[in-house]
C-alpha cells in the first residue's frame, strides 16, 4: 500500500463520498489497494461492491464489442438498422455510437416510457446529421447494448460473465438483476449505497425531467433509474464490482493491445484505441485541459491514456506507455448526487498516484 495515496483518500471520506477503494497497477504488478469509509457502521474492504455506472460502457459493452468484431459478427460500419429496422436510428453506425457521434440527445428518462426503455431508446432519432458533433450520452450505449444482445441471442448479462468475466476471471464483476438486496455481511460492507429513492433526484443538468419517487432501500441495485427499469441489465450502466476486478480488466486490455489475443486480436484493438491525444471507439481519451486524470496520466509518450468516468464516482485511467492501470470506485452520489467534490479529487488523486510511481521508478 502507498501510504500517500491512503492518506489523501482517508482526508476525503465524508466530503466526496462515504466509500470507497482504490487499486493501482504499474508495469503489471500490484502496488496499491486500499478501502476507504463506510455506510451504517459497515466498514467498505476489498471485496465491497461498488456500482461502476458507466463504467460499465468500457469494462462490458466496448470490451463485448471488441471481442465480437475480432470474430467478424460486426463491423464497425454495420448501421442499427441491421438488426433493429424500426429505429429511428436505423442509419447510424455502430462507431457512431461507440464514438458519441451518433447524433443522439446525451439522455432522456426513457423509464418513464410506457413502452420500456428499449423501445423508448430505438425511437429516439438522432437531432443533427451522424459526425457533426461530439455529445457523450447514454441512449448510443443502450442500443449497442441491445446490438450485442440481438447477435448472441443472449442477455447481456450472461454474454458478458460468459465472454468477458469468465475468460479474465472477474469473479466480483456482475450486473445485479432487479430486484436486488444488499445482503447480510456481518460488519463489512458488502454493497456502497448510490441513493434512497426511485427514480432518483434529477442529476445536476435533468432538473425538471422528471419527479422523485419515494424513499426506497435498495443498496443493492443500480443507480440509473434507465438501466434500473431494463431490470438492471443495460449497456450504459448496471454493472457491479470491486477495483481489484476493474484493474485486472485494465491489465488486460494492456495484454490485448500487446497481442495476448485472450478477447480479441490487437489490431482490432489499435483501431478502436485510435492515437493518442485522438478520439477513441467506446473508450475516453484525456482532455488537452482540466482532465480528471490530473496532468501526468498519459501525458508523456506517443500511445497516450485511455480510460472512463462513472456518475457514482468512479474511474479507470490506463496510462498505455507506462503500462499503469488506476482505479478509483466511490459511491459520491450517496446521499447527495449534487455532491461533486469528486471533480476536484480526480484530478488530485492520478496526479498523486503518478507522482509515487515515478519516484518509486527512480
Amino acid at each position: 500500500m502507498i501510504e500517500a495515496i491512503r492518506n489523501l483518500l482517508e482526508g476525503e471520506v465524508g466530503r466526496s463520498f462515504g466509500a470507497a477503494q482504490a487499486c493501482v497497477f504499474a508495469g503489471g504488478a500490484l502496488v496499491h489497494e486500499s478501502a476507504h469509509g463506510g455506510h451504517g457502521g459497515l466498514r467498505t474492504d476489498a471485496r465491497t461492491l461498488f456500482d461502476v455506472s458507466s463504467l460499465t460502457k468500457v469494462v462490458a459493452t466496448t470490451t463485448l464489442v471488441y471481442r465480437m468484431a475480432s470474430r467478424g459478427e460486426l463491423s464497425f460500419d454495420d448501421v442499427v438498422g441491421r438488426w433493429f429496422p424500426e429505429a429511428a436510428s436505423r442509419d447510424v453506425p455502430l462507431r457512431a455510437l461507440l464514438g458519441h457521434r451518433s447524433g443522439l440527445p446525451a439522455w432522456a428518462p426513457l423509464f418513464v416510457a410506457p413502452q420500456g426503455v428499449l423501445a423508448a431508446a430505438l425511437g429516439v432519432a438522432p437531432e443533427v446529421p451522424v459526425g457533426a458533433r461530439r455529445l457523450y450520452g447514454d441512449i448510443n450505449f443502450i442500443l449497442l447494448g441491445a446490438v450485442l444482445e440481438r447477435i448472441a441471442n443472449r442477455p447481456l448479462d450472461r454474454l458478458f460473465a460468459d465472454e468477458v468475466a469468465a475468460p479474465l476471471g472477474l469473479r466480483h464483476t456482475a450486473f445485479r438483476r432487479i430486484p436486488a438486496r444488499m445482503p447480510l455481511e456481518g460488519s463489512r460492507l458488502a454493497v456502497a449505497p448510490t441513493g434512497d429513492r426511485r427514480p432518483r433526484w434529477p442529476a445536476p443538468g435533468q432538473e425538471g425531467s422528471h419527479v422523485a419517487g419515494p424513499p426506497v432501500e435498495d443498496a443493492g441495485e443500480v443507480d440509473d433509474d434507465n438501466a434500473w427499469a431494463m431490470g438492471g441489465v443495460a449497456g450504459h450502466a448496471g454493472l457491479f464490482s470491486t477495483a481489484r476486478d476493474v484493474a485486472r480488466w485494465a491489465e488486460a486490455l494492456h495484454a490485448e493491445r500487446e497481442g495476448a489475443g485472450v478477447l480479441g486480436r490487437a489490431e482490432v484493438l489499435a483501431e478502436m484505441l485510435g492515437a493518442a491525444g485522438g478520439e477513441a471507439l467506446g473508450f475516453d481519451r484525456p482532455s488537452a485541459a482540466g482532465s480528471s486524470a490530473g496532468g501526468i496520466v498519459g501525458r508523456q509518450g506517443p500511445l497516450g491514456a485511455i480510460g472512463h468516468l462513472g456518475f457514482t464516482g468512479c474511474s479507470v485511467w490506463m496510462d498505455l506507455d507506462r503500462r499503469w492501470s488506476i482505479v478509483l470506485l466511490t459511491n459520491r452520489v450517496h446521499p447527495d448526487r449534487k455532491n461533486d467534490s469528486i471533480r476536484s479529487l480526480r484530478p488530485r488523486f492520478h496526479d498523486a498516484v503518478a507522482g509515487e510511481l515515478l519516484r518509486g521508478l527512480q
